[in-house]
């Protein structure tokens, strides 16, 4: 895993924060040459805490969750997930009248089953059909953008050289990076053990916002690249009004942008 530098921060401090010890926190980072001496927005790779000696406590049940669609019920989502309607009901112990559920309610849906929900024509999909395999195909962030152009029909040049930049700094190009510490890494455990709004794969989508602005034709696991690069662009598009063809990427988004400092987007 890696941790972004913030203002203020040690790394004394930061394997405190992550209950490792320091000798191997900077033995994980042998580039930082002094370690007295670490900047702001600069990765820092944090190693596995060592194993407890003791008996571990029980993990929980793994669940995703999905979100209530109009004309749905407890007995048709119960269905859609081959699970049966008490099942579902002992799931949800917050939902006081399972026959009255409102559209955008959140399930959660036990057993790590995944929804059969189809995409809309746009290709967002509900954020219940997102599913979190870790991706072991290969590849660079250079092709992977290739990729979601021709998917999305937008020419590459542009868009390539920025998503270089941005997916470096995300994530250093890693396709399976997850963020467990910021202010999104809340909710629900999801199937691959851990919180629903973790920022994930190589351009850091949250799953509400890989949902949202997924492309039609790529996958629905956050943790493929072409697929999140793809939903990433179409939300730099939306939210900032960067080009299809991706010309103003770097004056809109200073997080593509090699000659400005790094700044989340």
């Amino acid at each position: 895993m890696e941790y972004r530098v913030r203002s203020g921060d040690t790394l004394t401090g930061i394997a405190a924060k992550f209950n490792v010890s320091l000798s191997a926190l900077e033995g994980a980072n042998p580039q930082i040459s002094d370690s007295n001496l670490i900047h702001p927005n600069e990765l820092v790779n944090i190693p596995t805490p060592a194993a407890p000696t003791h008996d571990p406590s029980p993990i929980p049940p793994r669940i995703v969750t999905y979100v209530v669609q109009s004309g749905d019920t407890m007995s048709s989502i119960a269905a859609a997930h081959n699970i049966s309607l008490v099942t579902l009901e002992a799931a949800n112990p917050n939902v006081a009248n399972p026959d009255l559920i409102q559209t955008g309610e959140v399930l959660n849906i036990p057993g790590g089953a995944c929804p059969t929900a189809p995409a809309a024509e746009d290709g967002t999909v509900p954020i219940g059909a997102v599913t979190y395999g870790r991706y072991d195909a290969g590849g660079q962030v250079n092709s992977w953008a290739i990729k979601a152009c021709e998917i999305m029909g937008n020419p590459a040049s542009y868009w390539v050289r920025g998503y270089e930049v941005l997916c470096a700094r995300e994530s250093s190009g890693n396709a399976n990076a997850i963020n467990t510490y910021d202010s999104n890494a809340h909710g629900p455990i999801q199937s691959d053990g851990h919180p629903l709004n973790c920022s994930r794969g190589v351009a850091q989508c949250i799953p509400e916002t890989f949902a949202s602005y997924h492309v039609a034709g790529t996958s629905t696991d956050i943790y493929d690249p072409v697929a999140n690069i793809a939903a990433s662009m179409r939300y730099v598009m939306n939210r900032y009004g960067v080009s299809s063809d991706g010309s103003n990427l770097a004056s809109c988004v200073q997080q593509a942008d090699p000659n400005r400092p790094p700044c989340g987007y």
